[in-house]
């Protein structure tokens, strides 16, 4: 099992954050890399269940809602078996307060399966991903 992890820490409390990060839907709205997502099922919000689905390098990208943490503002998601090269990919965005800072630690991983010639490549490509996303949502609520 392969895994990919970016972290960084946003200058506004987890509450604001968590208002922008806890769409599932709006991942589009707020990465730099990413266009809007469409509705993939009848299951709308944060639904488990709940499909978006993106274009991206030409192919439609299924994503699924696995689990949603309202409380511990945190939501588990996957894409479908091959994508990229990547079996039981499961990704887990979450935001948990910095308080002495008034700040957010945000946190993106992702843990899949990935055959060995596709392995560095796979893992760069993601690490490129939330990277962006992360650097992105820093500046958003920067000073």
């Amino acid at each position: 099992m392969a895994g990919t992890k970016v972290s960084t820490v946003v200058e506004a409390p987890a509450e604001r954050v968590w208002e922008l990060l806890g769409d599932f839907h709006n991942l589009g709205g707020w990465h730099p890399n990413l266009p809007a997502s469409s509705l993939g099922n009848e299951l709308t919000g944060n639904a488990i269940g709940s499909v978006r689905v993106f274009e991206i390098d030409g192919v439609a990208l299924h994503e699924t809602l696995l689990a949603y943490d309202e409380e511990a503002r945190s939501y588990t998601y996957s894409f479908p078996e091959g994508a990229f090269e990547l079996y039981g990919y499961r990704a887990t965005l979450r935001v948990t307060p910095v308080t002495a800072l008034d700040a957010s630690f945000v946190e993106w991983s992702a843990t899949y399966d990935v055959d060995a010639e596709h392995r560095k490549d796979s893992a760069d490509r993601l690490h490129g991903v939330f990277t962006a996303g992360l650097a992105a949502l820093r500046e958003r609520f920067a000073a």
